[in-house]
């Protein structure tokens, strides 16, 4: 897989978590960490258009960890 395509699949998981976020009502339980999340999806949609794949990549996985760790922690996702 390219790198590209990799950084496109972290932001789209990272989508599909944050729509997740919303949906569990969790976006304003914790919005401040919500809104971050938010602006590294931002951020990582603008570098990959950009073609900074490598940057584009850690912003997602960087909100990622933050909303994963928060689902796990409400008991909303398995810990694997």
């Amino acid at each position: 897989m390219e790198f590209s395509e990799r950084a496109l699949k972290d932001i789209q998981k990272l989508e599909k978590a944050l729509h997740d976020f919303v949906s569990l009502g969790l976006s304003k339980k914790y919005k401040q960490v919500f809104d971050w999340a938010m602006n590294y999806f931002n951020d990582a949609k603008h570098f990959y258009e950009n073609k900074d794949y490598f940057t584009a990549f850690g912003a997602a996985n960087y909100a990622y960890g933050m909303i994963d760790a928060i689902l796990i922690a409400e008991g909303k996702k398995e810990d694997k």
